[in-house]
């Protein structure tokens, strides 16, 4: 699945950088595509790092793609 329309990378491009060692957003976007254009896809990415994140610590519970951007529009 696409990820970031405006550089072309999809889920398995961000997979990647994070199995790279990418530990944040701006780190993945400097392995792939230097910085976000529109950002739409900062949340995404975000949700993706935190994934593993959660995956690599034995945490039984994964917050899907997206969540985040929606948790972060309730403050």
């Amino acid at each position: 699945m696409y990820i970031c329309l405006c550089h072309g990378f999809t889920d398995g491009d961000v997979r990647g950088a994070i199995k790279h060692g990418c530990k944040s957003v701006a780190a993945v976007y400097r392995h792939l595509a230097d910085r976000p254009q529109c950002g739409k896809c900062v949340p995404d990415v975000r949700c993706m790092l935190h994934e593993h994140r959660e995956a690599q610590h034995g945490a039984a519970a994964l917050i899907p793609a997206g969540a985040f951007a929606e948790m972060e529009g309730a403050d």
